[in-house]
């Protein structure tokens, strides 16, 4: 009986490729490198390649079981890292580690997170990824997410759920053909909110909802702390029109360009000031001078309607030293 085919197995001069286009993509401080391959033994080759000689200083996590587990993914994750597993929600893991790479980048010392067989992950841990990515931004190297799988990782990284991370995963290798994909589709930069404190940028986050809520609580999309910010500050709404900025009768108000605003539709680069907060609007698309919408689109009813779709989760246990008081 004649056996069935192989897929065209990497050849090592492929897979020395392979690693350097990691390597590469680790020194020019990516966010994330894409491998993939049909040949499952070449592609297992060139990342143990890849991990046992990392840059000096580099620390290397691999997380080679796929799961559907939010927590479990960020708990092997600082496992590797040193810490015992332990009593926690998936979000305090993940602040957890965003602690510990933000300390790792302040030494100088970066972090490969290796997940292989991403394809097989559930949409929670690739959530988790993302959030991953868009926290990394301070982070100085930011560290490193390694995707790879079969061709089937490439559906996933294309398709609408991730288009927020659509400019970050077009660093992509095939280990059998050694270019990316040609179905790759021209990248479009992601709407973002750049959060600066005293001139350092402190988080950028991705505007890929219909609603954001900005404030000091932490269970705010865009969490701001800080003594001159009120618990539910302000809230970014999508419209027809474009985004929009409302003011949630904070006690300081919100101001837009040096204008005090009660609501506002955001144009790029447009900054809003919110206590001692600077936040950039990024949307090359959303250009000045676009025609001025209808008045007061965003009525109190729109807006009443888009903070009962919020969810405020229990209120996190103040951190020790907070007294921070406003409204």
């Amino acid at each position: 009986m004649p056996e069935a085919p192989n897929h065209c197995a990497a050849t090592p001069e492929r897979i020395l490729e392979a690693v350097d286009h990691l390597n590469q993509c680790q020194a020019g401080g990516a966010r994330f490198a894409v491998l993939t391959a049909e040949d499952a033994a070449g592609l297992h080759l060139a990342v143990k390649s890849f991990v046992e000689a990392p840059p000096a200083g580099c620390r290397v996590v691999r997380v080679p079981a796929p799961t559907d587990s939010e927590h479990a993914f960020l708990q092997a994750i600082l496992a590797q890292l040193g810490f015992e597993p332990f009593e926690s929600t998936a979000d305090d893991l993940q602040r957890l580690l965003q602690v510990v790479l933000s300390q790792a980048g302040a030494r100088g010392a970066g972090t490969v997170i290796v997940v292989e067989d991403a394809q097989d992950f559930g949409p929670r841990v690739l959530e988790a990824i993302r959030e991953l990515a868009r926290n990394a931004t301070p982070v100085v190297p930011p560290p490193l997410v390694v995707l790879t799988g079969h061709g089937g990782l490439n559906r996933v990284l294309d398709s609408r759920g991730m288009a927020s991370i659509a400019a970050w995963t077009t660093a992509r290798f095939d280990l059998e053909t050694g270019r990316p994909p040609a179905a790759l589709p021209a990248a479009t930069p992601p709407v973002s909110l750049v959060v600066s404190l005293n001139g350092a940028v402190v988080q950028e986050v991705a505007v890929d909802r219909p609603r954001l809520l900005v404030g000091r609580s932490t269970y705010c999309d865009v969490h701001l702390p800080g003594r001159f910010v009120s618990r539910q500050h302000a809230l970014i709404v999508r419209n027809g029109d474009g985004d929009w900025i409302v003011d949630l009768k904070s006690t300081n108000g919100t101001i837009v360009n040096s204008q005090v605003a009660s609501q506002r539709r955001l144009d790029d680069g447009d900054v809003v000031a919110i206590g001692n907060y600077r936040i950039a609007y990024r949307n090359p698309a959303a250009a000045a001078g676009r025609p001025a919408p209808s008045r007061d689109p965003l009525g109190e009813t729109v807006v009443m309607r888009s903070l009962q779709g919020l969810h405020a989760p229990r209120e996190p246990i103040p951190l020790r030293g907070d007294s921070s008081s406003a409204a």
